[in-house]
């Protein structure tokens, strides 16, 4: 019985490893695998701290579907859980694909529990080969909100995305070879416009590494670090 269970789980991971091998990720491919960021803002402060864990790979036709849990914990006590959520990407036909619902507001979405959500996303896709100077596809995501007498819409578009540099990047998790990729966030709420300019270096195999995220004015507001890797 050992022996044919250990035979199932060898099988079982031969089979991820394939799924995994058509596609450049921008996450961990192997199940169990943990990510740990700290989030500082502009003047350096601790403001969050959160680990991402690869839990569930799945093949379905032709596509492969990974699913990462998202747990926020209290910057004052990491034993303390503030948010958890599920975050998807996908693969197919080696293009690796980001749910842009990963950019929602989860604590604001709670707020609309009791409401009718339609939610339009458009994901954002990364192709097998990157390289400085190549121009990547906009994302977006847009809510249409029930609320009674009165709807509310909430859109977020990232635009400009380019590849600008394949370049070294330190944090306290090591030193890797990452793409730098600058994008423009815009989002709004009603009548609300906020306009960002985010830049985040990732590496194969394990995703964003560094990123770096300014006003409309040039301004930094906030940095988010990889500071551990568990495999």
């Amino acid at each position: 019985m050992k022996k044919l269970f250990s035979l199932a789980l060898l099988i079982c991971a031969s089979c991820i490893m394939a799924f995994s091998q058509d596609c450049t990720l921008y996450i961990p491919s192997n199940i169990g695998a943990e990510l740990h960021y700290e989030m500082k803002n502009a003047k350096g402060k601790t403001t969050g701290i959160y680990t991402q864990k690869m839990i569930s790979v799945k093949e379905s036709g032709g596509e492969t579907t990974f699913e990462l849990l998202q747990i926020h914990m209290d910057p004052k006590n990491s034993n303390k859980i503030i948010l958890q959520d599920t975050i998807s990407f996908r693969c197919k036909d080696n293009v690796f694909y980001i749910d842009m619902e990963k950019y929602l507001n989860q604590k604001q979405m709670e707020g609309f529990k009791d409401m009718e959500v339609k939610i339009t996303t458009e994901d954002l896709i990364y192709p097998p080969k990157l390289y400085p100077g190549l121009e990547l596809n906009d994302g977006s995501i847009s809510l249409e909100i029930g609320a009674g007498m009165m709807n509310m819409n909430m859109t977020t578009n990232i635009v400009n995305r380019k590849v600008e540099a394949h370049e070294n990047i330190t944090t306290p998790a090591g030193t890797f070879k990452c793409y730098k990729i600058a994008e423009d966030v815009q989002s709004k709420i009603g009548f609300v416009n906020v306009q960002l300019h985010n830049i985040a270096w990732i590496v194969e195999d394990i995703g964003t590494i560094r990123s770096e995220s300014f006003d409309k004015k040039g301004k930094l507001n906030s940095t988010t670090e990889l500071i551990k890797i568990l495999r």
